[in-house]
Formats: structure tokens, sequence, C-alpha cells
């Protein structure tokens, strides 16, 4: 159609010329003229707007179907997403889960990614629908409608989905913590069920510590199994589809969990008790060892005579109040196997034997010590008697002075010393103590003995006395020594608290009180410690105090000065509070001050850096830089801006400060006057570079808009510039539109962008912009580029449009020959089966030859812009345009021969097929009519002999009615041979056949025709003489008659009777005569018979004779 339209305006346009020049060489036809051409372009006008009509239609049309496909497509992603979402995958790890759920998110970005398709479908399903009433737009509607309800159901799926996979996910992260679970469990389980139990102290001590270590790790590790029960019960707690499942394996944790723990406590339990006996075993092991030991100094042999006996004696007894002193160690022992029992009955069996065992060591050592001491004392028992009371006496002696001692130590120290000497004295007391009863022992038994004297008992009865009186003095110098212990650890508490404040004062009374807010809250969290340090010492005082008023209360002899130290050391420790608290005080006051000035030394340094910041004369190198720097600046101002709200707090502090007389107020006031003037200095400076930078920003963003347009321009010239034409149709029609839409892009986009940079530069020129030259400059740089490439543009588009007539021209040489190519292929060679099929073909060939009438008058088009485009282009291109031509008219004649010739080739296969049909159909029916005529049904009668006769007549008169078929047929193969037809020979045959046939055909119905005429002559012959042999047989039984009559009358009436009856006869004669007659049967056989004869008897003869006539019967 647009080639049409092109051809029609070129006919147009060399029509108005025409009629320009006719109405310039006739003017007086000129009006005439000018009408016509006026009708022409008004019904040319009429059929553009009709035109523009249908175009607006298809496009309208094109855009619904457009839609419709883009509503399938649409479709068909949201069914083959649905069917994605709707499977029913269940992930049997993690990294399946997490598979799925990154699959399923990705068709979630999917979704969303269509979210604006879904949109403008809606929106363009509203407009195409909107106000239609047809039953297509109201199915598209309700597409529309399914559409909504697919979009909807597929969120939902996919929700639920995401639902599914979430809750899979969960399950699956619950399945690994469990596993972990399980495997920590197990190994726990492992740990506590493999131990044994200690057989050694150490053993049982590492036993307890690996438990103990091994439960910190339980607790440790119970960390993850609560994780893994929180986590099941919140999946619980949120329905998840394996709740049941979940909540099982995590009781099943919980219990095995409950249980390790369980099992931990009983083996630490266990443990704990071995440990237990082990050490009462170690115990007894020590005691048994040390009991041994003793048991073989008790067994060392006696020294003979008496020499040393009595040192000996003396050892012995040191050795006796050593097992006293150590009888305790067994007592021990002991009361702890019964509390181990008690706690423990399990170990009684282990217990008791030991215990045994002890008790029976400790009794065989003091039998053998007591055995050896008796030994010892009856060695020379009077003699060691007196010794051993000598000695009691000589150390009673030496004691005595000890204890009377009025020395209870000047200080601390010395009351220490004779403190521990005291105890010294004690433990010798308690020996001699010992020693006494063992004494009094002797002397009974000595007594007993009869060998003890008045004097040695009196002896020892005074050392006994004086060893009682030892006791009160003993004591009474211990609470002594004890009181002037307490007395002196009290004065030496007093003068070190003294000390200790004494040492803290100056720190409590100094009035250094920073020069700096760091120094400031260096001394005030040392003031800080100091006061924590005093509350921390505050108990330590009060003890003091305590322990020394309960000396007076007591009634201590130096009351009066303990009272003097207690109330000397409290005033000078609420001395120390109240320096402290007053410290306190001052130095908040100095952290007031030295917190502003450091807030206003930084607000200047701070302003200050800003300011030079502000007069710096840097000029950015190029917009990014002039882009980051007014960035940077704009972030300054914006933070110069929230700064005022520093300044204003400094201010308020000032106030504050000033308000409350602070002793710097002066100082505070001038400082406040220079940080306000230095801000507001430094916003002036912040405007000013703010507009410096703003104007060196639009200079440079016009140099970008410039120099991106120039290369815009620049790239739009190289394609305007290019010499590509096409290389063929397709080619140049891409062209073509990709040029027309480039040209109308460019256009549009050029328009306004070269519109706005002028608008920009008058703008910066009006303004004053101090680069107003460099501006002009460019301005006019870049409208002449502008110029250049509209001029370009129209170039390359008339070079395009001479290209596209060409290629056209080409292309539709190209379509119109291939499409005669197309149809001289599609051009069947197939004649046909049969007749029906011949006619089809010939239908459907007429058709064919329709079609072709469409590329006629499209090779007429051809034709004519070959005549067009050979006026405007010579050389080889006029050349290719006539071959082009030539090609598509040599195609063109060959088809229409092609088609004429199929056309009468079918006419003759047609012909053929009637003819063999014709041929085929009389042949059958000759066949018929022989198989009718040969029939081998006999008659029985002369009727039915005529019946046959006369149904072989019906045969005949049919056999006469296809004379004229037989005429026709075979004037139709006579036809089909004259003109040479290609199956000639096949014809003939089928005419051989026909008329051999129809030949046949009338010899068997002759020799039929014969043998009825026979058989008709043969059973009228038959009834004929059968009637007659009846009549005769009638009339045998009449002459045989004897009666003559008995009467004349009767006589006569017999004659007249026997007349009749020869009368009557005559009548038969000619019957009879017609049977003597010879049949045609048997005039046939008598024939044969005279030929056979003759040949019998003229055997030379070549040719058999006649034989005459044979007479009548």
């Amino acid at each position: 159609m647009e080639r049409d339209l092109a051809a029609i305006q070129a006919k147009l346009d060399a029509l108005q010329k025409e009629a320009d020049k006719l109405a310039e060489e006739h003017p007086e036809e000129a009006d005439a003229i000018r009408q016509k051409i006026a009708q022409i372009q008004d019904v040319w006008q009429e059929l553009r707007v009709i035109l523009k009509k249908r175009d607006e239609a298809l496009g309208e049309s094109g855009n619904l179907q457009r839609f419709l496909q883009d509503l399938d497509n649409f479709q068909a992603w949201l069914t083959q997403t649905q069917t994605a979402i709707a499977s029913e995958d269940i992930p049997n790890n993690l990294a399946e889960a997490e598979k799925l759920m990154t699959q399923h998110a990705a068709i979630k970005e999917e979704i969303d990614g269509y979210e604006e398709d879904y949109a403008k479908m809606k929106e363009m399903g509203e407009k195409v629908t909107n106000g239609q009433t047809d039953a297509q737009y109201m199915f598209l509607r309700q597409r529309l409608g399914a559409l909504d309800e697919g979009w909807e159901d597929l969120h939902k799926m996919w929700d639920n989905r995401q639902e599914m996979l979430s809750q899979c996910l969960n399950e699956q992260l619950f399945l690994r913590d469990a596993k972990q679970a399980e495997v920590l469990l197990a190994h726990q389980e492992h740990f506590l069920t493999k131990q044994d139990a200690p057989n050694s102290l150490e053993a049982a001590e590492s036993a307890v510590k690996k438990q103990e270590a091994f439960m910190q790790t339980m607790e440790a590790n119970d960390e993850k199994i609560n994780h893994v029960c929180q986590f099941a019960n919140r999946l619980v707690d949120e329905n998840h589809y394996a709740a049941d499942k979940i909540k099982g394996k995590a009781d099943t944790i919980q219990d095995r969990r409950d249980g390790n723990r369980k099992l931990a406590d009983d083996n630490l339990e266990k443990l704990r008790d071995a440990l237990q006996l082990q050490q009462f075993l170690q115990e007894c092991d020590e005691l048994g060892y040390w009991i041994n030991e003793k048991l073989l100094t008790a067994q060392d042999a006696l020294p003979e005579g008496t020499r040393n006996l009595h040192s000996k004696w003396q050892k012995h007894q040191a050795f006796m109040a050593e097992l006293a002193a150590n009888k305790d160690r067994l007592d021990k022992v002991h009361q702890n196997g019964d509390d181990l029992i008690r706690e423990k009955p399990e170990t009684a069996d282990v217990v008791n034997d030991r215990l045994r065992q002890l008790q029976e060591q400790w009794d065989e050592l003091e039998n053998t010590t007591q055995s050896k001491a008796q030994k010892l004392f009856d060695a020379n028992k009077a003699e060691l008697f007196a010794q051993s009371c000598d000695d009691v006496d000589t150390w009673i002696n030496d004691i005595d002075t000890q204890v009377k001692s009025e020395e209870y130590g000047q200080d601390l120290t010395s009351v220490n010393i004779l403190l521990k000497r005291q105890q010294l004295l004690e433990k010798d007391v308690d020996i001699k103590r010992q020693q006494m009863l063992e004494l009094q022992n002797q002397a009974e038994v000595l007594r007993n003995e009869g060998s003890i004297v008045d004097e040695v008992d009196g002896k020892r009865v005074q050392v006994e006395e004086r060893f009682s009186q030892l006791e009160g003095p003993l004591s009474e110098r211990r609470k002594m020594l004890e009181a002037s212990k307490e007395l002196h650890q009290f004065h030496r508490d007093v003068e070190d608290e003294k000390l200790w404040v004494a040492e803290k004062m100056p720190q409590a009374t100094s009035r250094d009180h920073g020069n700096s807010l760091l120094n400031v809250q260096t001394l005030m969290k040392k003031n800080q410690s100091l006061r924590a340090e005093i509350d921390g010492h505050q108990p330590r005082i009060d003890e003091i105090c305590d322990r020394g008023q309960a000396m007076v209360s007591r009634s201590h002899p130096s009351s009066d000065a303990i009272e003097h130290q207690i109330e000397d050391m409290q005033n000078q420790w609420a001395v120390l509070i109240d320096e402290v608290d007053a410290r306190k005080l001052r130095l908040e006051d100095s952290e007031k001050a030295q917190q502003y000035y450091t807030d206003v030394a930084e607000a200047e340094a701070w302003m200050s850096e800003q300011e030079l910041y502000m007069m710096a004369e840097e000029r950015a190198k190029d917009e990014p830089s002039a882009n980051a720097m007014l960035k940077k600046h704009e972030g300054i101002e914006n933070t110069i801006e929230d700064y005022a709200q520093t300044v204003h707090e400094l201010s308020e502090t000032s106030r504050n400060l000033i308000a409350e007389n602070h002793p710097e107020s002066d100082r505070i006031a001038t400082r406040q006057a220079q940080i306000d003037k230095l801000y507001a200095g430094l916003k002036h400076l912040a405007e000013e570079r703010r507009g410096k930078l703003d104007e060196t920003l639009q200079l440079y963003q016009l140099n970008r808009e410039v120099d991106d347009l120039e290369q815009w321009i620049a790239e739009r010239e190289v394609v305007a510039g290019s010499h590509e034409l096409g290389q063929d149709y397709e080619h140049v029609t891409m062209l073509q539109e990709r040029f027309r839409e480039f040209a109308r892009d460019t256009g549009n986009i050029g328009s306004e962008r070269v519109a706005a940079a002028n608008e920009i530069c008058d703008k910066l020129i009006d303004q004053g912009h101090s680069d107003a030259a460099t501006i002009a400059e460019w301005k006019d740089g870049l409208n002449e580029a502008w110029a250049d490439l509209l001029e370009l543009i129209d170039t390359r588009t008339q070079m395009l449009a001479a290209s596209y007539e060409l290629h056209k021209f080409y292309y539709d040489c190209k379509e119109v020959l291939g499409r005669i190519q197309e149809k001289q292929q599609s051009m069947s060679d197939e004649l046909g089966r049969d007749a029906a099929s011949v006619t089809d073909l010939q239908r459907k060939h007429t058709t064919f030859e329709a079609d072709i009438q469409a590329i006629g008058s499209q090779v007429v088009a051809v034709q004519e812009d070959a005549n067009r485009l050979k006026c405007a282009y010579a050389g080889d291109k006029a050349k290719q345009i006539e071959q082009r031509e030539a090609e598509v008219l040599e195609a063109w004649n060959n088809l229409n021969m092609g088609v004429e010739g199929r056309k009468v080739k079918l006419g003759d296969t047609l012909d053929l097929h009637r003819f063999f049909n014709m041929q085929r159909d009389l042949m059958l029916w000759m066949e018929g009519i022989i198989r009718q005529i040969n029939t081998d049904e006999r008659p029985r009668d002369v009727s039915g002999v005529e019946l046959l006769m006369d149904n072989h007549r019906s045969v005949e008169a049919e056999i006469n009615a296809r004379d004229e078929s037989f005429a026709e047929c075979i004037q139709l193969g006579n036809s089909l041979i004259e003109r040479q037809h290609y199956a000639s020979k096949d014809v003939e045959e089928k005419l051989v056949q026909l008329k051999e046939e129809r030949k046949t055909m009338v010899d068997t119905w002759e020799r039929r025709w014969d043998f009825l005429q026979i058989m008709l002559e043969v059973y009228q012959f038959a009834r004929d003489a059968t009637q007659a042999e009846a009549w005769l047989s009638g009339q045998d039984a009449y002459l045989g008659k004897d009666n003559l009559g008995d009467s004349v009358a009767e006589v006569e009436k017999l004659i007249k009777k026997h007349e009749a009856f020869e009368k009557s006869t005559g009548t038969q004669v000619e019957r009879f005569t017609a049977l003597e007659r010879l049949t045609t049967l048997e005039l046939r056989d008598k024939k044969k018979a005279e030929e056979d004869e003759f040949r019998r008897t003229h055997p030379e003869s070549p040719k058999a004779v006649s034989p005459p006539k044979s007479p009548a019967r």
C-alpha cells in the first residue's frame, strides 16, 4: 500500500508538472486543466485521510493485538510462575532448604519485576475495555478479572510457599541443631558411662577435678541445648506443621540432658565420696606409717647396765608424751571414720577394717611403749623416780622466775614475743603434767613393791604442790600479756590511722584545682578515689573505736589515754572528710569553668579552621571537583548552622556561670563576646564562598552541558554523515526507519537541549558572569554545530529516500520473481488418477490462474517502476534495473506458458479419463449383456421360449440404444488419436477392445437368437405332435367302436356323426402336413451330415461342397 501511495504521489507530481506545462502551452485550457488537477488532488487528499484513518485503526488494532499478545505472555508467565510456586518439593536437608528459599526469593524478585508490567497491563486493559459492550471486549474484561485473581493468587501462593519453606528451613535448622545437641549429649553419655572408681587419693582428686571441669563444660553447653529447646518451643507455638515431631525430639533432647545432668551429679557425688574415702584411707595410711615408725623406736633394745639409764628414761618419757599428744590424731581418724560410715553406709566395711587395723597398731604401739617404760622403770625404779622428781623440780625452778616476771612488753613486738614464749611454756607445762601423772603411777607401783622411801615420795608430793602452784601465775601472766597486747595493738592501730589521715590530708586540702579540663577531671577522679578510700576505711576506724570503747568499758588502767586517742583520731577523721567534700565542690566549680574554656577553645579552633577554608582562593578544576567542593561547602554550612546551637549553649553556660558569681566571670564574658563575633564573621564568609562556588559550578555545568551537547552533535554528525545507503531493501528500510527515528529524536532532543543551553548562556551573561566572553564563544560554536547537523540530516534523508526507491524496486522484483517461482514450483505435475481428481485439479488450476492475475498487476508495477527509475539512473544501475525487469518478465512469461500448457494437459487428461470411463462402462455393460445372453435357462414349453425370445429382443433394443454411446466413445478415442494424445497407444488398444467386444456381443446375440428360434420350432413341433397324437388317440377310440346302428335313425345319426368326423379330419390335414416339414435344427443336422459325408467321400477336395437341399419330410 505504501509503495502504491508512493507511486501515486510520484504520478501526481508528474501530472502536476505536466498540467503546469500544458497550462502554459494552452492558456485557453488552463482552467479546465487546473480544475481537473484540483479534483484529482481532492480525491488524493480524501484517499490520504481514509488511509490515515485506516492507519490509526490499524494502529489501534495493532495496539490491541500487542496488548493481547502481552496479556497472553503475561498469563503464560503467570501460569508458569504459579506452577513453579505450586511445587510440592520438600527439602530433605538444610542445603536444599536454603537453596529452595533462595529460588523462592528469586521468584519474588521476578514477581516484583513484573509489578510494573502488571500495572501497565491493568491500565491498558481499562483503556481498551472502557465503555465497550461488544462480546469480545466483555470476554477480555473477564480475562482481566481472571488476571487480577491470578495475580492475587500468585501472591497468596508465594506467601503460602514462603511460609512453608520458612517452616521447612526452621525445621532443618532445628534438626541440624538437634543433631549437634544429640552428638554433644552422646559424648556426654559416653564420658559419664565409662568412668571407673579411683583407687588412690591422687586418682580421686584428678577424677573429681575432671568431673567438675566436665560439668562446667556441660553448663557451658547447656546454652546450646537450651537454644534448641527454646527454638523448638517457638516453632510449636507458631503451629509448625511438624510440631509433634519437633516437640518429641526436643523432649527427647531435654530428657537426655536431664538424664546426663543427673548422672553427672551422681558421678560427682560418687567421686567425692570416693575422694573422701581415699582421704580417709590416706590419713589412715599416714597414721599407720607414723605408728609403725614409732613402733620401731619403741622396740629399740634397752641399754645394758645403768649407764645413761636416766637419759633413756627421759627420752622415753618424752616419747610417751609425744604419743599422748598424737592420740588426738587417732581419735580424729576414728571420728572421721564414724562420720564417713554414718554418711556413706556402703563404706562401712572398708572403714571399719582400716580403723580396726589402726587401732590394733596403736594398741601394739602403746603396749610396746608401756612395756619399754616398765622395763626402763624396772631397771632402776627408785633412782629413776628420784631423778625424775629432781628434773621436774629443776624445771619448776627454771620457769618460776619466768612466770612471776612482771615484764609485759614495751610495745606490740615485745608483747608478741612474750606471748610466743608463754605458749611454749604452757606446752612444756602440759608435758610435765603428763610426767607428773606418770610419777604418780610409778610412786603407786613403788609403794606397792615397798621400794619407795618416804623421803623420795615426799619429794614427789612437794614437786606436785609446786607444780600445781605454778598453774595460777601462769594463767594470770597469759591474761596480763593478752591485755598488754590489746593495749599496744590499739595504740598501734590509732597511730597507723593518724598517719594514714595525715598522709591523705595534704591531698584533701590541696588548692591545686587544675589549669585545664583534663587536669581538673584527673583531680576530681583522684578526689573521688580518695573519698572512696575514706569510705572504705571507715569500718576500720569504727572497729578501732569500738575496741577502745570496749577497753574503757572494762575499766582499763589506760582508759583516759584511750578515750583521748579515740577523740583525737575521730576529730582528724572528720576534718579529712570535710576537706575532701570541700575540695569536691571546688573542683566541680573549676570543672565548669575549664569545661567552658575548653568548649570555647574548641569552638575558636573550629571556627578559625573554617575561616581558613572560607578564605581559600582555591578554584575547582572541573565540574566534579566543583560539585564536590559545593557539597563539601554545603556540609560545612550545615555544620555552621548546626554549630549555632553550640554557640548558644556556650552563651547559656557563660550566663549561668556569671549569674552564679563565678570567680572568673569577667574572663568568661570576654571569651563569650569573642566567640559570638567570630561566629558572625564565619557565617558571612560562608555566604561569600557559597556565591563563588555556585558561580564556578554553573560555569562548569554549562561547560559540561555544552561539551556533552557538542559531543552528542558530533556523534549524531557521524550517523548523519554516514554514506551507508543499505545493501538491500530490508537494510535500507531499517536504515530509513532508524534514521527517521534518529532525525525525529535528534530534532526533538537537540532543539530542546540547544534552546536550554542558549537560555543558560544568555542568563549567565545577563547576570554578569565573570567568564561571559567564554560563555558567548561556547554559545556561537554550539549553534553553528547544530546548524551543520541539521543540514547533514536533511541531506542523508534525501539520499536514503533515493536508495529506498531503488532497493524497493530490487525488493519488489525479488518478491515478484519469488512469487512467480513459488507459483511455478507450486504448479503440480499431477494429472489425476481419475476424472473426478482431474476435475478437481482443473478447478484448482482455475483458482491458480486467478491468483497469478495479482502477480500480473505487480509485474506491471515493476515495469512502471523500472521505466521511472531508468530515467533517474544511468550506467550500471540502469543495466541492473533493466536486468531485474527482464528477469521478472521472463519468469512471468514462463509462468504463463506453464499455466497454459498445464491447462491443455489437464483437458487432454480429462478427455482421456472420460474415454476410459466410457470404454470401461461399455465393456462392463457388454460383459453383463453377454452374461445375460449366455444364460443357461432352458425353456420347458413354447410359452417359455417365446418369453425368452421377448427378453432377447429387449436385449437387442438395449444394444441398439447404446449405439450412440459407442459412437461417442469411438469418436472421442479417434479424436484423442488424431490430437496425438500422450496416451494414444492406450486409446487405440481400448478402441480395439471395445470393437472386438461389441462384435462378440452381437455375434453372441445372433447365436442366441438362432438357438431360441430353433428351440421355438422344436417346442412348437413337440406341442403340435403331442396335440396331433392326442387327437389321433381320441379318434382311434371313435373308429374302434363296433356300433353300426340298430335303426335307420340311429344309422343316419351315426352317418352324420361320421361325416362330421371326416370333415374335422379334413381340417387336421394341414396340421399333419406341418408336422411333416423338417425343423431348422433337423435341416442343420442333415446339412452337417451331408457335409461330413461329402468330406468323407471327397477327401481330396480342399473345400467342402454344400450338398443339395434335402426334400421336405
